[in-house]
């Protein structure tokens, strides 16, 4: 009878907790602010799956892409033990540690749209997203991809190919670049492009015109190449999208034979290029 009212007291323990467990595991999961916002247009989603079409006028019909959400969840536990004898002890060390988890998922996800987007992730038209032969409908191809590091010519470069940027029926598009998006490894050479009032690496005085972009840094810790960069367009006029199918939620269990708890964070996303437009890659040598 003892043993039966100490696994009630328990029970009831665990679930008067419930509000501190979230409480500490939504606090992580936002803080560092998650930093894939500031490239993807986030949308949510009450579909099983996601078709993203580009816009198609009356005559061409363009390519479709389909977004497939998966189940992403991780979770932990404590023995009836632990909790009884170390409450805040064990969630304070254990749900912080969920809360990155499900964090760095999520940065992963999205930012392997990058890092693969000059191999295996592919716009609709069926080749990768940062490639100098996009098939274009109506005929012929175009090129969003520049080769070289970063530097002061590539950068120039890849704001001339946004200027270039034609729809399917190689028609000028209106689509201005916004943003350098790069690794921890190219803040300094980031800073020294952009921010140089003369033209860097040169003795004359040449003006630096790239300073007068106006773009705004983006470093990404998650981007896995060290000198691979990216000129984009705001998240509203490129073709990015992330889909939220389930926003991160928690669920919590008692075990009653055995007491133990558990707690597990689970999300259902997709991400992907719904289009090419609206961003050049630079593919660092």
């Amino acid at each position: 009878m003892n043993g039966l009212q100490t696994r009630l007291k328990m029970a009831d323990l665990f679930f008067s907790r419930l509000p501190f467990i979230d409480m500490i595991l939504f606090e992580n999961l936002d803080a560092p602010a998650l930093t894939y916002t500031s490239v993807f247009d986030v949308r949510s989603s009450e579909r099983a799956f996601d078709g993203g079409v580009v816009d198609y006028d009356s005559i061409l019909q363009l390519y479709d892409k389909r977004f497939v959400h998966l189940t992403y969840a991780k979770g932990f536990q404590a023995s009836e033990e632990a909790t009884a004898d170390d409450i805040d002890g064990i969630i304070n060390q254990a749900a912080p540690a969920l809360g990155r988890a499900a964090q760095t998922s999520i940065e992963t996800l999205a930012w392997n749209v990058f890092n693969n987007g000059f191999s295996t992730e592919q716009s609709p038209d069926g080749v990768s997203i940062f490639n100098n032969a996009h098939p274009l409908v109506g005929g012929g191809a175009f090129n969003n991809l520049i080769s070289g590091d970063l530097a002061n010519s590539t950068l120039e470069a890849a704001v001339t190919q946004f200027d270039t940027m034609t729809d399917e029926r190689g028609l000028p598009v209106e689509l201005s670049p916004t943003m350098l998006v790069y690794p921890s490894q190219l803040r300094f050479q980031a800073s020294v492009v952009l921010q140089s009032q003369l033209r860097p690496g040169t003795a004359n005085n040449d003006i630096n015109a790239v300073n007068n972009l106006g773009l705004v840094q983006v470093m990404s810790k998650y981007l896995t190449d060290d000198d691979n960069w990216f000129v984009g367009a705001p998240p509203s006029m490129s073709k990015l999208l992330f889909y939220w199918r389930e926003e991160p939620r928690t669920d919590h269990v008692l075990d009653f034979d055995t007491g133990n708890s558990k707690s597990k964070m689970t999300y259902r996303a997709s991400v992907g290029a719904a289009d090419w437009r609206g961003w050049v890659g630079g593919q660092g040598v």
